[in-house]
């Protein structure tokens, strides 16, 4: 959660010492675009993180989490919860799982703390609506047990989307919790980029009907305001949100294709190749900034240690968590 070298560390000097924008409050999407143009995105980057940080809203949460982060001795301790942890995957998790939607890593951090993991089978090329309506009826078939959802990528779209089910207060009433991994809650700008041209879009619905994919990931996954995504998260009173949001500087994006996506929407303000990162102020729930982690929650090494912390934290306030209400049955 640090800068890693003396260069990042006087970006964040400049970021702090920055008198504009002195709150969260103030980083509307509309100030960090003007930032970005005035001062480069890896600016903005820093002085939206540095705000994150110093957020009244934000701060206990934080400071615990470095705490559990400060006290992990390998091998960690074996928790003692009373629910089971349960992956909602990412776009293309079964055709190219390298990408890292297929939360590996969620996987190798939960079993490593003696907690049992599984996925929610989804559509590994469905759209957003496809695959909220296969979390629906998964949730349907599941057994009243306590339930932590941990959501990968495009994972996050489509439990959103579960949630604004009519029924989701009698879906989610086992699922104590949510885990949202730099997902992009809000659509993604890149969505939006591709439809804005005839030839893109042209190009990309030639490319998925060869794939054999739902050109609807894209027209789902749009940021525009008419967007589904743009909706509000409905959030049961009982299920907690905890969002992990990764603040990458342009040098920290480790693939062609994250920088790629990254340039495409900079003009827009931090991001992390696919999630703008001011629309997390009107999120729901506790959110932990993590400082050059990219899109799919790499280094591997850091995620397992942050992913530790986030289930020691749950297993405290999950602990005595009451299930949501039972559904009315009708004779």
């Amino acid at each position: 959660m640090n800068p890693q070298s003396d260069a990042e560390l006087a970006l964040f000097q400049r970021a702090a010492a920055f008198s504009e924008l002195a709150s969260l409050a103030d980083c509307t999407s509309e100030a960090m675009q003007r930032v970005t143009c005035a001062h480069g995105v890896d600016f903005a980057t820093a002085l939206l993180y540095d705000r994150f940080r110093k957020s009244p809203a934000h701060i206990p949460f934080i400071t615990r989490m470095e705490e559990l982060l400060a006290a992990q001795l390998p091998p960690g301790p074996k928790l003692q919860v009373g629910w089971k942890v349960f992956i909602v995957p990412g776009a293309l998790y079964v055709e190219r799982p390298s990408l890292g939607s297929d939360g590996k890593v969620v996987r190798e951090a939960a079993e490593g703390l003696g907690l049992n993991c599984g996925m929610v089978p989804l559509a590994s090329r469905g759209s957003v609506q496809q695959n909220a309506t296969l979390i629906a009826g998964w949730l349907e078939s599941r057994p009243e047990e306590k339930l932590v959802l941990v959501s990968v990528s495009k994972g996050d779209p489509d439990l959103k989307l579960a949630l604004a089910r009519p029924d989701a207060p009698q879906l989610f009433r086992n699922v104590v919790a949510w885990v949202n991994l730099c997902g992009p809650l809000d659509g993604s700008p890149v969505a939006d980029w591709i439809p804005a041209s005839r030839l893109r879009s042209w190009a990309v619905r030639l490319q998925y009907r060869i794939q054999r994919r739902d050109f609807g990931f894209i027209t789902d996954m749009c940021h525009a305001p008419d967007s589904p995504l743009r909706e509000p998260v409905r959030l049961p009173p009982h299920m907690k949100l905890v969002s992990i949001l990764g603040f990458p500087l342009r040098a920290h994006l480790t693939t062609p294709l994250s920088r790629f996506c990254h340039g495409i929407i900079a003009r827009f303000g931090p991001n992390d190749g696919t999630v703008l990162l001011s629309d997390a102020r009107a999120w729901p729930g506790e959110i932990l900034p993590v400082w050059g982690v990219d899109h799919y929650f790499r280094p591997a090494q850091r995620a397992r240690a942050l992913l530790n912390a986030i289930f020691g934290h749950l297993g405290e306030v999950c602990r005595e968590s009451p299930l949501g209400p039972s559904p009315q049955v009708c004779d």
